[in-house]
């Protein structure tokens, strides 16, 4: 008899699919969209173009994630520009759990200085865009050290989409010293850490 289980237990533990042991889940999807491009340069400050300072920032953010616990997909990775409404279709399409796009700030006062994270005004306060948005807001924030402007809502495109969705302004290209650092690899090095960081704790990784 105690034979016949051993041999039951050796036929049952046989077939794969029914051992016990930790599962394999595909990474997370979330979508980081440099802002502005091709035609349009966005803000240009002294021959600074955010289109080209935004695109290094995420293409760091890609490199960053690596074989990490998200799948970060660009919305565009060269200099060419993306309709609006087509880059979050584009992230629902590929199955994201969450759209940002990151941007340089502008102001007509060259003091104006510091970090903000944006969410469409239709957002209701229960909406998790406003909870990725503060994660986001305070972990550049503790890498950079940048003013902390808060979190701002206004119209924006990404009331198209039911995502949680936000647009980080990552500094101001107008204010000389913002400017001066935004040049700087090292710092657009920290800027990138940090949003992919404020993306984590968001996602509770």
């Amino acid at each position: 008899m105690k034979r016949r289980w051993f041999l039951l237990l050796v036929w049952f533990l046989s077939f794969p699919f029914l051992a016990v042991g930790p599962q394999q889940f595909p990474p997370l999807v979330v979508v980081v969209d440099a802002g502005h491009g091709g035609e349009d340069p966005g803000a240009v400050v002294a021959g600074v173009k955010e289109k080209d300072l935004v695109l290094d920032i995420v293409l760091r953010i890609f490199e960053l994630a690596g074989e990490g616990p998200v799948e970060v997909i660009l919305t565009r990775a060269t200099d060419r520009y993306v309709d609006l409404k087509d880059r979050v279709k584009f992230a629902e399409e590929v199955g994201a759990v969450l759209y940002l796009s990151v941007h340089v700030n502008y102001s007509s006062s060259t003091y104006v200085r510091g970090i903000e994270v944006w969410v469409d005004n239709t957002r209701k306060p229960d909406d998790p865009s406003w909870k990725l948005a503060g994660s986001v807001l305070r972990a550049l924030v503790a890498e950079t050290g940048a003013r902390d402007r808060g979190v701002r809502s206004q119209k924006l495109y990404m009331r198209h989409t039911k995502l949680p969705a936000v647009l980080v302004e990552v500094g101001y290209l107008s204010n000389p010293a913002e400017r001066r650092l935004l040049l700087d690899t090292s710092y657009r090095d920290r800027v990138a850490k940090g949003i992919l960081q404020g993306i984590y704790d968001f996602l509770g990784l």
